[in-house]
């Protein structure tokens, strides 16, 4: 019941907010969520990620893309401008009578012929041409955005799983030093022949298996080091001491995250970049459709010429040529009457394209929708992880102290002291991994909701209508 009363209250709290303010619970949302993000709590995470946004290898190529879109663009509206083209020859002409090819004459000179043509009326279809490569510009630049998202969101989650892999190495370093100590006790024993040669063995055999234990876990972290810096666009792979040690405790704002959440279910997630990418592909698809319906209609065009030409005349047996200057003025039409059904299927396919893209839209945004309230959930349950985590922490450090007053005692080995240290540093390990999951996730969720932070929020939907 407490749950459902926060879920209702935070959903209630989102629709007062929108109608009370239209149009900025985006706004409001980033300005809730600052200060809880990883970069936020990390500051040598915030330049890593500003230059992954800019030298990523996955946005080097989605800038590529949006570039050859925005060319296209050009090529679309060279259509509807005037053409102009033309011929220019240096020519010598010789003509005469067959039966009399005693009677010659020639006319030498330059001659050109130029021409300029307009379309006049094509039924809408250059216009919709032009109009779908300027959506096909913003579904470029739509996926750009996305494309940042994602690789803002794996290079926070990168970046946390290396501090992780930082402790867990960290601990087994030290759980190898205390196993060698202890080896070095046992072996002491050996010689006194206190113990039996079987148990120096078998700790031996442990100091292998721990051993080699931490040169894979130092391989694993200097392999995920050389990945991140390929994903992030680094130069040069992190160093070790360039990873933090510690990850501060997160802050999580549960009721903003169930305002956001709320806010994305109520408007079916019309704010998210999914939604706008697959609505200016399906408007797209409309424009193809108009397009062909049209394609057997009758276009029309206005022309111009001047040319100067060679004019031949003939009378009786007398030949005569001369150069001719010609100024025209038209208009005319163009009409393909009949292409075999081919417009027929044409319209067909965009038809089936534009159903194909709805359907891929509604899957997506149903996909989206489920992953973000599954998303909302689980940090609630990362945030008591969270908790639990820190205090197992301290009862380790509590473990040790104890640990300490009875080895100063001497009720127990110096051993166990160092035990407790180890205890220590996987109980921080495991606080560290609960952190990183809750932090990693929610910069999922909140790129999810309301994009990436760390770059310029806009909307194709507020932008004015492609011309």
């Amino acid at each position: 019941m407490a749950g459902l009363r926060r879920i209702l209250s935070s959903a209630a709290l989102g629709v007062v907010f929108s109608a009370a303010f239209p149009g900025t619970v985006s706004g409001a949302s980033a300005d809730a969520v600052r200060g809880s993000l990883p970069e936020d709590h990390l500051p040598a995470l915030r330049p890593i990620l500003e230059q992954a946004l800019r030298q990523s290898p996955q946005l080097i190529a989605a800038e590529f893309d949006r570039i050859l879109a925005e060319i296209r663009v050009t090529s679309a509206d060279a259509a509807r401008l005037p053409g102009l083209g033309g011929s220019l020859n240096l020519a010598s002409n010789q003509t005469a009578i067959s039966s009399n090819t005693s009677s010659q004459t020639r006319d030498n000179g330059f001659f050109y012929n130029l021409g300029v043509t307009q379309p006049l009326f094509h039924w809408r279809a250059l216009q919709n041409q032009s109009v779908s490569a300027r959506l096909n510009r913003l579904v470029a630049e739509r996926s750009l955005d996305r494309a940042a998202r994602d690789v803002g969101v794996l290079v926070r989650k990168a970046f946390l799983s290396l501090i992780v892999e930082k402790a867990r190495l960290r601990a087994a370093r030290d759980g190898l030093r205390v196993l060698r100590e202890e080896l070095a006790v046992t072996a002491e024993k050996r010689e006194r022949g206190v113990v039996a040669a079987a148990v120096l063995e078998g700790d031996r055999l442990r100091e292998r298996e721990v051993k080699l234990e931490v040169a894979r876990l130092e391989s694993e972290f200097e392999a995920n080091r050389k990945r991140f810096a390929r994903l992030a666009g680094l130069a040069a792979a992190l160093e070790e001491a360039q990873v933090p040690d510690d990850i501060p405790a997160p802050r999580f704002p549960a009721e903003v995250a169930g305002v956001m959440s709320a806010t994305v279910l109520r408007d079916n997630a019309r704010s998210t970049l999914e939604y706008e990418i697959h609505d200016l592909r399906i408007r797209d698809a409309q424009l193809r459709i108009n397009s062909e319906k049209v394609r057997l209609y009758p276009k029309f065009f206005a022309g111009a010429g001047l040319s100067l030409e060679n004019s031949t005349n003939v009378n009786g047996n007398t030949v005569s040529q001369q150069g001719v200057q010609r100024k025209t003025v038209n208009v005319y039409a163009q009409w393909n009457i009949f292409d075999g059904f081919a417009t027929q299927a044409a319209i067909r396919e965009a038809q089936v394209s534009k159903r194909t893209q709805e359907r891929l839209q509604q899957a997506e945004i149903e996909g989206l929708l489920q992953n973000i309230q599954i998303l909302e959930r689980m940090l609630r349950d990362d945030a008591e992880q969270v908790e639990l985590a820190a205090i197992r922490h301290g009862l380790a450090i509590e473990a040790r102290k104890v640990a300490a007053r009875e080895a100063e005692f001497g009720n127990v080995p110096k051993s166990e002291l160092a035990r407790a240290g180890t205890a220590i540093l996987q109980a921080e390990t495991r606080s560290l991994e609960a952190r990183a999951q809750l932090l990693g996730r929610w910069g999922e969720f909140v790129a999810l909701t309301t994009g990436e932070p760390l770059l310029p929020r806009t909307s194709s939907r507020h932008a004015s209508e492609p011309k």
